[in-house]
């Protein structure tokens, strides 16, 4: 099988990657730029369409003050006639925004506007000549043909937003879906402001609403329903932020929960019978009109959040396009220089110190080759990996044995070599961290009585076992929580986790009656002993488990004093609990209640 030379692969290698990053790179640059470009293109044609959209919104809100003006004698609507002015001027601005940026992008196609701003002139013209009639000759039938004159300002209108929305969708298909719903929520608003239209003519004059009106007020109804059920499914999911949750909630709450029921049922009443003196179909307007502002906030919202987002990608992508082309610069300069130095300085010496380390480890002779490079670290690696090995060796064995040494000192030093129990160093140590617990603890102090007595009668060896089977005893009930110790001499201390200081009682008394009735066979003969134990009680963290056992070992020296064989509490546990929580002693005990 054929197989290229080591040098030879590494160089071809390195080729491959001089010339993988340049085209990953390239690769790379083109996509961030694509995705720059139609970042941009999308938010131009963004800011077109929301200079159509606003222009929108100006031709539909010239209609309340135009419509507010037709109710009031022409006497009486001096400020009426200056906001249906100023209406009408930011009408006509925002349309000449839009005008002006769709002639500078040469996207007149599809866009009349001579014919737009005829109609609208148009309009107005009507408009005014209805103002200028006394308010009695302003005849319903009037004022509706006005209404709907710039409802169809409007309408005409649309194709205008359309344009303005394909161009966005053409830019960035990804946008198609929140375009067509700031769509939506424009055709809902322009609807649900011009449901008004149809019947407030008639009730602001107090008659009935004409059936025509009805009739036509039920289709805007039903375009409205329609569009809200179309949109609904798409207002539901992918919002970005609180403020469309919210604007979404308003409508639903504040528009078809208010406004348009309130206005359904005011067109149910009043197609049946005029107001009545006490009625004002001024208060119906009022109600109304504020119910669809949320429906035009959520639009505005899209926009915004649609031209926000694509200014960050735009940003974003630029950033991505400066550090892909540092990077793959970068890259295409550090794996020249590393290829180099790779080859001349490591590579071709590492390939014969490869050969000395596998013959190291197969302990079979090699000649070694000189270096000739200048790299410290190859020049002393065979040197460094035997020392290396050598001391690693010699490490492992001093650390085992360390370790081993350590813990045998340990051992001895926390244990008791005659009975084989923890020494006070070795009972502290086991107490480190128990009495951070938070749990109760009695702390006993137990000593052989008359054991100096054993030990110069019987020696030091029957002494020794008398010791080791008192040990004993304690030993066997050492568990989780009771910790048993040698505390010194012949005195043993005692832990025991309690939850009440009446068990803590019981079981030293066990433990007294058992040794009372321990007979201890020694090469000496059978020896009989009693012991006497002292508690001490801490309720909750211990703070010095050498300042308990000080209170215990006073309990001890009262129960010695009081002779032996017997239990006592310290004097603080007493004066907490009474003299009448002092346990008596064992038959020492009953012989000084017979005497006494």
């Amino acid at each position: 099988m054929f197989r290229l030379p080591s040098l030879d692969l590494i160089r071809i290698s390195s080729i491959i990657a001089l010339a993988s990053s340049m085209i990953i790179g390239s690769i790379a640059l083109r996509g961030v730029l694509d995705q720059y470009q139609r970042a941009g293109a999308s938010l131009v044609e963004l800011q077109l369409f929301e200079l159509a959209t606003a222009a929108a919104t100006a031709i539909t809100k010239e209609r309340r003050p135009l419509e507010l003006a037709l109710s009031v004698d022409p006497e009486d609507a001096g400020d009426l006639q200056t906001e249906l002015k100023a209406a009408r001027n930011d009408a006509d601005r925002a349309i000449a925004r839009f005008r002006a940026r769709v002639e500078a992008e040469k996207l007149q196609e599809g866009m009349n506007f001579n014919f737009l701003t005829a109609l609208l002139r148009e309009e107005r013209r009507g408009a005014d000549a209805l103002l200028a009639l006394p308010l009695e000759a302003r005849q319903v039938s009037l004022q509706l043909r006005v209404a709907r004159g710039m409802s169809a300002i409007s309408q005409a209108y649309v194709p205008f937003v359309d344009k303005a929305a394909q161009r966005v969708i053409e830019a960035d298909e990804s946008l198609a879906g929140r375009v067509n719903v700031a769509r939506l929520l424009g055709a809902l608003y322009e609807s649900a402001t011009r449901l008004p239209s149809e019947v407030m003519p008639a009730l602001k004059r107090s008659e009935v609403i004409p059936p025509e009106a009805v009739m036509t007020s039920m289709r805007v109804q039903q375009r409205i329903l329609a569009l809200w059920d179309v949109g609904v499914s798409q207002l539901e999911f992918g919002f970005d932020s609180p403020q469309l949750r919210q604007a979404h909630e308003d409508i639903r709450a504040i528009y078809f929960g208010k406004g348009f029921p309130f206005l359904t049922r005011a067109i149910e009443t009043y197609s049946r019978r005029p107001l009545n003196a006490t009625e004002r179909g001024d208060r119906i307007s009022e109600v109304y009109a504020p119910t669809t502002l949320p429906i035009l906030r959520m639009r505005n919202l899209y926009v915004d959040a649609m031209m926000k987002e694509a200014v960050a990608i735009q940003e974003s992508t630029l950033l991505q396009m400066k550090l892909v082309v540092f990077l793959t610069g970068l890259i295409l300069v550090m794996t020249a220089i590393a290829t180099w130095v790779l080859y001349r300085q490591m590579l071709r010496p590492l390939f014969g110190l490869r050969d000395q380390i596998l013959a190291l480890c197969e302990r079979r002779p090699l000649s070694r080759r000189r270096y000739e490079g200048s790299v410290l670290a190859v020049r002393s690696l065979y040197k460094a990996l035997e020392t290396l090995e050598t001391r690693d060796h010699q490490r492992m064995v001093l650390e085992q044995e360390r370790a081993e040494l350590a813990e045998k000192l340990r051992t001895l030093s926390e244990t008791d070599e005659l009975t084989g129990l923890p020494n006070r160093r070795g009972l502290f140590a086991r107490l480190d961290g128990l009495g951070e617990q938070g749990r109760d603890y009695v702390a006993i102090l137990g000593d052989i009585d008359h054991f100096k007595a054993v030990n110069d009668t019987y020696g030091h060896g029957p002494g020794d076992e008398v010791l080791a089977a008192f040990s004993a005893c304690l030993r066997k009930r050492a568990g989780e929580d009771i910790v048993v110790a040698r505390y010194g001499g012949e005195e043993f201390a005692i832990v025991v986790r309690s939850d009440g200081l009446e068990m803590a009682l019981a079981f030293a008394e066990e433990l007294r009656g058992e040794v009372e009735g321990l007979a201890v066979r020694t090469t000496a003969g059978t020896i009989r002993i009693t012991a006497s134990f002292g508690l001490a009680h801490q309720g909750g963290p211990v703070a010095s488990w050498q300042a308990l056992f000080s209170i215990a070992d006073r309990a001890l020296y009262d129960a010695k004093a009081a002779g032996r064989n017997r239990v006592r509490l310290s004097n603080a546990t007493l004066a907490t609990l009474g003299p009448a929580a002092q346990p008596g002693g064992g038959t020492a005990a009953r012989r000084d209640e017979a005497a006494a």
